[in-house]
């Protein structure tokens, strides 16, 4: 489960951003494929956006002339001329927009399946979210919320404008330079550097900011997925004052976060809407220079010149706002960088699992022999604490046929060697040998597990495998249906409205602890694997329920290597390894325990 981290970690707007965003491109764009074609008709788009505002920008100078000339043919010719322009641009815009929210969608398509692919590869999933104390904080946001926001703020936001900026700055820079001369561009350039130099003073912070109100928003939501995980038990313990108090004081945590970074946002959006406004009266100091120093249009009639007005004030105003629209785009910037460091680090630590040599699912070590298990000297601890030794030189050699029995008080280590057979922990020491794959062996851990979305009970029997990859034949599903029986679990089919119908509930929402244990044995029954590794998986069910299942394993001829503390269990196996929690052991393979 994931772990709310204490040790926050500060992102900034620097060149770890620009490393950390270029780590990514890869992931955003794996090939020449959607997302490379869309970016490439965006910026098309949006240029054609740009050529078409050109005209509809100048066409207004054209109107004052003719309005001043008392041109009405020309005015009307205009006119329509307009039209065209404005629905041209009109449609554009909306192109533009259309294709962004296209790109936004693959590139959050690409950028998850690559996640999901590193993330579930190698079992990297259960080492972030159970093992790794010092790792990082909420991946499931990351890869979902970050990832969501970041390539719509790219998409939408960035994408569109910086891509075409140079060349839209370098044309209306030249224009303003034949008009106004060095003057004008001089002034416009240290306007956009003063804004520029405040933007990257106030925007640095807000990356910062920005991260840490996702950490913040990551441990709020937790909270209540996990109230709502306990939900019967809290109340079991009238927990409800308590979870109020843990929820609500996330929550102030949340909206002290929220402050900082609005208080941090407002001098920025300040310093945003003055860039944006202030450029039109920039545009008519610039004029100045023609006018009355240069003299430029002293021999002009009214009409013409005000129509060379208002296209000088276009130019200067469009360069301005060309300006001002790469300082808008800092503040998403450096929204974007908090989201993009986050994802980034993910993408390491996934990545560093995966280069440090882990193989969490590795089965690999099975030799020819007749032994379903051998251990050497092997000894493991916790992985959060390597100096906690859980069991010390233990030596055991399991024959195929044989059933054993770990027991131990709770807390001395039985799930955690189960662990260290899955090979989801690495023992200190020592080796061990498994004579077994994960085709022909099952584990099912203490806790129940069924995935959520409404699965049919077939789809929760047929679990891991894809119900759609497995042909639904009668023959197959009259056994599913003969080992509900057996367990009696026959009322499921019908509570779900039949056996491959979606349920209108979530199982593990709905079943009691021992109906959940019992669906669990199902599940081992219809695969008939050669091995089965049970963690406590009857520790809810009655003694009788308990010996038809262990019953039932032998009939199918299924080994089985169990966890517990009944006494009962001794009955059904033929060795027992006990662990006494102080890194010792014992195995008996003598004669087992009667009731």
């Amino acid at each position: 489960m994931v772990r709310i981290r204490h040790q926050e970690k500060e992102f900034y707007l620097s060149w770890r951003f620009i490393t950390s965003f270029c780590s990514l491109l890869r992931y955003l764009y794996p090939r020449f494929e959607y997302a490379a074609f869309l970016t490439i008709l965006t910026i098309i788009s949006a240029g054609g956006y740009e050529v078409v505002s050109y005209k509809s920008g100048t066409i207004i100078g054209s109107f004052y002339m003719a309005l001043l000339s008392k041109d009405q043919p020309y005015f009307w010719k205009l006119f329509w001329k307009a039209t065209l322009i404005y629905l041209g641009q009109c449609l554009l815009s909306a192109t533009t927009t259309f294709l962004t929210w296209l790109l936004y969608i693959c590139m959050r398509r690409n950028l998850v399946t690559a996640l999901h692919k590193m993330y579930f590869r190698n079992n990297v999933y259960y080492y972030l979210n159970s093992v790794d104390n010092a790792g990082i904080d909420n991946p499931d946001q990351r890869i979902t919320q970050d990832v969501e926001r970041m390539c719509s703020t790219l998409a939408k936001s960035i994408f569109p404008y910086i891509l075409i900026s140079p060349g839209v700055i370098a044309y209306y820079t030249y224009k303003t330079w034949t008009i106004s001369g060095p003057f004008g561009v001089a002034i416009i350039y240290v306007y956009f550097l003063i804004g520029v130099i405040a933007n990257r003073l106030l925007v640095s912070p807000l990356t910062k900011w920005t991260a840490r109100v996702e950490r913040a928003e990551g441990d709020f939501r937790y909270k209540h997925v996990s109230v709502r995980n306990n939900a019967e038990e809290s109340a079991f313990y009238s927990a409800a004052e308590f979870d109020k108090h843990e929820s609500d004081r996330f929550f102030v945590f949340l909206l002290k976060r929220q402050l900082g970074a609005t208080l941090w946002k407002y001098p920025a959006q300040f310093l945003q809407n003055f860039f944006d406004y202030y450029g039109a009266i920039i545009s008519y100091v610039i004029q100045l220079f023609p006018i009355f120093i240069f003299h430029t249009y002293d021999n002009m009639d009214a009409a013409v010149l005000g129509k060379q007005i208002s296209n000088n004030a276009f130019y200067f105003i469009y360069l301005i706002n060309s300006f001002t629209r790469l300082t808008d785009l800092a503040m998403n910037i450096g929204e974007m960088a908090g989201y993009s460091q986050r994802i980034a680090e993910l993408v390491r630590q996934m990545k560093s699992y995966h280069d440090d040599g882990k193989s969490f699912w590795g089965y690999g070590e099975g030799v020819d022999s007749s032994d379903l298990l051998v251990a050497k000297n092997l000894s493991f601890s916790l992985p959060s604490d390597p100096n906690s030794v859980v069991a010390a030189d233990l030596n055991l050699r399991l024959p195929q046929k044989k059933t054993l029995l770990i027991t131990g008080n709770s807390g001395v280590g039985k799930s955690s060697l189960l662990r260290v057979v899955k090979n989801l922990w690495e023992p200190c020491s020592g080796t061990i040998i498994r004579n077994f794959t994960q085709t022909n062996a099952m584990f099912l851990p203490q806790r129940p597990y069924f995935p959520p979305g409404s699965l049919s009970i077939r789809q929760q029997i047929v679990f891991p495998r894809n119900e759609s990859d497995m042909p639904c034949l009668d023959q197959e599903n009259d056994r599913i249906m003969k080992i509900l029986q057996s367990l009696d679990l026959i009322k499921l089919v019908s509570m779900s409205g039949g056996l491959t119908d979606s349920a209108d509930f979530e199982w593990q929402d709905t079943l009691s602890p021992g109906e959940q244990q019992r669906l669990s044995i199902a599940r081992v029954l219809f695969h008939r694997p050669a091995f089965v590794f049970l963690d406590e998986a009857t520790s809810s069910l009655s003694l009788e329920t308990e010996a038809k299942i262990y019953t039932l394993l032998r009939e199918e001829g299924i080994t089985y290597v169990s966890t517990g503390h009944r006494k009962s269990l001794k009955y059904f196996h033929d060795w027992e390894l006990r662990l006494n929690g102080n890194s010792g052991w014992e195995l008996i393979t003598g004669e087992k325990e009667k009731f």
